[in-house]
């Protein structure tokens, strides 16, 4: 397994840039890791992504340096299997609420001691030809990472015991899903929706995990690293848009 380079920035609360894919385009991937994006999000969840098609993904962000993160569709243990056994470097958990939820998933995630993940000889233990999966599991458990999105009031309600969760690297908070669960759907600058980003940036730092969220467009990253986030994500779909808009725009 390779040294997970996100992983030790996300440690060391350095800002990191992720890209989302939503759609089977390796191209893409390479694209994100030629650009100097720490991450890709492949998103398993929103869209008609198979674990096929992931795996692909997957291999090419390898190629281009990238570290892959999959947000899996559920946190069901044997789906968060299938989505780590084809190489992903970690997870982004989708709708967790509570601690329990959080550990359940972690547990998903990592071997024993740390986690009860099922063990075999798959892509991502290099089908166990490099080394003895003793070996192996000691690094998967070093090097893999675990995000959660906070996306839903009782989320917000449960912050500070999700942060407080042993094994998750960092939290994201989804204004999108979230803006839905407050009743307000897609008012993310609604006022509910704004003191739920303060109470997450306040309770995020104080227990010291990396945190994040989506800049969309018209927002720069600066403001959210001048707040304290170092996770920041953009989607390509949103970048291809606005690009195109802008170039097609220029014609008329």
């Amino acid at each position: 397994m390779d040294k997970n380079t996100l992983k030790e920035k996300l440690l060391r609360r350095e800002p990191v840039s992720g890209c989302m894919i939503q759609g089977h385009h390796p191209a893409l991937i390479e694209i994100c890791g030629l650009a100097g994006f720490d991450f890709v999000f492949i998103d398993a969840e929103h869209g008609a992504l198979t674990p096929n098609q992931c795996e692909e993904l997957v291999r090419a962000a390898e190629v281009r340096k990238t570290t892959p993160l999959i947000r899996v569709p559920n946190t069901e243990p044997d789906t968060i299997l299938r989505y780590m056994d084809i190489g992903a470097m970690g997870v982004i958990l989708p709708g967790v609420s509570t601690k329990a939820e959080t550990e359940k998933a972690i547990q998903a995630v990592k071997y024993y001691p740390q986690g009860n993940r099922g063990l075999n000889a798959v892509r991502a233990s290099d089908y166990g030809m490099t080394k003895p999966l003793a070996e192996y599991v000691v690094e998967a458990n070093r090097e893999t990472i675990v995000i959660a999105i906070i996306e839903n009031t009782v989320a917000v309600e449960n912050l500070a015991d999700i942060l407080a969760v042993e094994g998750l690297d960092g939290v994201i908070l989804g204004t999108s899903d979230l803006s839905q669960s407050l009743g307000v759907p897609g008012q993310g600058k609604h006022p509910s929706v704004q003191q739920a980003y303060q109470q997450f940036v306040s309770q995020g730092l104080k227990a010291g995990k990396a945190i994040g969220t989506v800049v969309r467009p018209g927002e720069t990253a600066r403001e959210y690293l001048d707040s304290g986030l170092s996770i920041l994500i953009t989607s390509a779909y949103s970048l291809f848009g606005q690009e195109a808009k802008r170039f097609a725009g220029q014609l008329k």
